[in-house]
This record gives C-alpha cells, structure tokens and sequence, in this order.
C-alpha cells in the first residue's frame, strides 16, 4: 500500500469513528471531535503525498568519482598523507618548527598556484622582513577508484 493510500484509509476510518462517536450510538461528542480532526490530519497527508513528485529513478554512475589525498614531504622525505590540506600543512609546519631551531619567531606561509592545483605547494619562512625556502611541500594527488587502461597507454 503506497503512502497516499495509507493515509486515505485511515482518514476514512477515523471519519466513520468520528460519526459514530459523534452522532451514532458512541454519545461521545468530545471524542467524535477529537477523531475527526485526527482523520483530518490523514487526509491532509494523504492529498500530500498524492501530489509529492514521484521520487527521481536511480542514477547509475557514469563517470567514477574523484577524490583526493595532500602528501607532506620534506624534500624527498614523506610525512604523511591526509584527506585534507589543512592537515597536511599543519604536519610540515610541525616538522619544520621540531627540526629547525632557527625557523622559531618566523611567520610561516605557503606559495603555491592556484591555477594549477595538482602542484606542490611550498612552505616559506618569512623572519626578519625576508622569506626563505623550507623544502617543505604539500602536493594534492587524484586516487583512482578504479584502474583506467586507457590511461596508461
């Protein structure tokens, strides 16, 4: 039984429960009232539901999805690998302050284009009014969700 359907049924069995209570032998107006606008309630759902568009056929994925991992590096070195940017970056910037002494006091910033996302972004210090390379870099790579052979060719 659909949903409009349902909720037809059960507004037209509390409306006959409704009457019965209400002028039939039940001789129970405050529950008649009560019923009928219960079965109020169910009709309105039902007209609703009758008239809510039908729920869109499933879509079969014709493209697979793409996702995205950030590795942090220290020049050839892998730091880790994350799902998000922010994490990433905040590795390096760990690592660069727990190694390299002389980076402490210095305003960290990253350079990288955004035009061109898939290139490394590279960690500067910035101390003393000059901006200095780390070898720090956080580089976005695309993980496949199924193997392409096409893409080897």
């Amino acid at each position: 039984m659909t949903g409009p359907e349902h909720y037809r049924r059960e507004a037209e069995r509390l409306a006959k429960q409704a009457n019965h209570y209400t002028y039939g032998d039940g001789a129970d107006p405050v529950t008649g009232h009560a019923l009928a606008a219960e079965a109020q309630v169910y009709a309105t759902l039902a007209l609703v539901a009758a008239q809510a568009p039908a729920a869109p056929a499933v879509q079969l994925e014709t493209e697979p999805a793409v996702a995205y991992v950030y590795r942090a590096a220290w020049g050839m070195t892998p730091l880790g690998t994350y799902t998000n940017s922010d994490a990433a970056r905040a590795h390096c910037q760990a690592d660069a302050l727990n190694n390299s002494p002389e980076y402490e006091g210095g305003i960290f910033e990253w350079l990288g284009d955004e035009s061109e996302p898939d290139d490394p972004y590279e960690l500067l210090i910035a101390k003393n009014g000059a901006d200095t390379t780390t070898d720090y870099t956080v580089t976005r790579i695309e993980v496949a969700t199924e193997y392409d052979p096409e893409a080897d060719s």
